[in-house]
């Protein structure tokens, strides 16, 4: 029976360490989730001993382990077939063989990540770089994709009941509309095709949806293109899916695409021209006009439908949203595209444009010291001067202005009431920050004041030297 017992063990053990044995002959060296595996630490780095080795180390086994393909591939297998639930954190596994991102659970239960006083603030915001894009000469139209389980939520898993209110989207959706901005009604206009325009096992939309996007757009700004009129489809089971692909082993990782049947002409005229470069430049010589398209990843399906339509396009993935692209590039539209789960993003980072000049009147109580913080940052070209208001001074919303004072004079410039989260670190509710790109010289040899706008009072205070 002893023997029996021991046998036993060194089996066990054997199984256990099976894995780690045989590293030196099946090491894995690329990852079944599509990602980047760790490399080899090194015990010296830059000629001194490397404090993170251990913890590289174990990154490194972890991923080279022997046979830890097969592992995930079975363990995916196991969660999905026995328990219905997804080995992915990142992935909600749905009725039907759909899959959901798990970034968009709150948006689809209702489950607002935004105050009240955050989604004015955003609205404003857009409204003031509305205003820039209209002096610049261009139109300018908001696009807010919806997330796949806010159109088919048919197929999420019955656990998730959305709750009966109001959500970020349709909250910044009634302040921007109170603003003034021009809106592109995606959701609506996906929801009337009364078909299925999403990939199952994939975030987005198909190629066939981007088109309905693209009209809405241009819907928008008041435009009418034929270019597309009566377009067909092709569907093919080809596309790598970003859900299925952090999921090894639960399918080949493709997914159905629907791709038009139309020869686009337009050239790519940028030095990265990948579909998802961070700058993309297209020419399309039979067309006229030009364009300004701030966008995500739902745009890589539909950017081809601009190209093709619009002279010369400039397509930036890039943050924070740089409004002097529209200045340089004699742009005559301006689209922010953004997908519904990043609508908490308008919040918290401003974009890059000059701060316009404002007029204040009435006489503003001041401000004690302490209540206002000042930071200060070189930011391509311009002196970005940001930080926070106390949040006794701050009602449902508010409105801020950077005054600068030479020579006994005054002059005031509207800065963004947003809260630059990226740089102040994520403290409170991340709704009482300010943010102005100036000149250089507008700040030189001047004093510099906050005016603080809110619950009909006026507020200023000399801001501190600053970091």
């Amino acid at each position: 029976m002893k023997k029996l017992n021991l046998i036993f063990l060194i089996l066990v053990f054997g199984l256990l360490a099976l894995p780690m044995l045989s590293m030196p002959f099946f090491a894995e060296e690329s990852s079944s989730e599509k990602r980047e595996l760790a490399a080899l630490p090194q015990v010296v780095t830059d000629g001194k001993l490397n404090s993170n080795f251990a913890g590289e180390l174990d990154d490194y086994v972890r991923d080279h382990i022997g046979f830890r393909s097969l592992m995930v591939e079975s363990n995916t297998r196991l969660m999905a077939g026995l328990f219905g639930e997804s080995a992915e954190d990142d992935v909600i596994l749905g009725k039907d063989g759909w899959l959901y991102y798990e970034g968009t659970v709150n948006d689809y239960l209702n489950l607002p990540t935004m105050t009240d006083r955050a989604v004015s603030c955003a609205a404003h915001s857009l409204k003031m770089l509305q205003d820039f894009a209209k002096g610049q000469g261009a139109d300018f139209v908001l696009a807010v994709i919806p997330n796949k389980n806010s159109l088919y939520g048919e197929h999420m898993p019955d656990r998730f009941a959305p709750r009966a209110q109001e959500g970020n989207y349709e909250k910044i959706m009634a302040a921007l509309k109170a603003e003034g901005v021009q809106i592109a009604d995606v959701k609506s206009a996906l929801a009337a095709e009364g078909k299925v325009l999403y990939q199952t096992t994939d975030t987005h939309w198909t190629y066939e949806g981007a088109l309905t996007g693209y009209r809405s757009i241009l819907k928008a700004a008041g435009r009418k293109d034929e270019t597309f009129a009566g377009l067909t489809f092709t569907e093919r089971r080809d596309w790598p899916a970003d859900l299925s692909g952090m999921l090894p082993g639960l399918d080949d990782g493709l997914t159905q695409q629907q791709y038009p049947d139309y020869s686009f002409t337009y050239t790519r005229t940028s030095h990265e021209t990948a579909v998802d470069a961070v700058q993309l430049t297209t020419h399309q010589e039979n067309a006229e006009g030009s364009a300004v398209i701030y966008r995500d990843s739902f745009c890589n399906t539909m950017q081809e439908y601009f190209a093709e339509t619009t002279r010369d396009v400039l397509f930036s993935r890039a943050t924070p949203y740089r409004a002097d692209y529209i200045t340089s590039r004699k742009a005559d539209l301006a689209v922010l595209e953004m997908g519904e789960r990043n609508l908490r993003n308008l919040s918290v980072m401003a974009p890059v444009m000059e701060a316009p000049a404002a007029e204040l009147s009435g006489t503003p109580s001041g401000i004690s010291d302490g209540a206002l913080t000042l930071f200060k940052e070189n930011y391509s070209g311009y002196l970005h001067l940001f930080g926070t208001i106390d949040e006794s001074l701050l009602g449902e919303d508010y409105r801020v202005y950077l005054v600068t004072e030479k020579d006994g004079s005054f002059a005031a410039r509207e800065a963004f009431p947003i809260y630059e989260s990226g740089k102040l670190g994520e403290s409170g509710s991340c709704d009482n920050g300010w943010s102005a790109y100036i000149k250089a010289e507008t700040a030189e040899g001047a004093k510099l004041y906050l005016a603080v706008e809110s619950g009909g009072q006026l507020y200023m205070g000399a801001l501190p030297e600053g970091d």
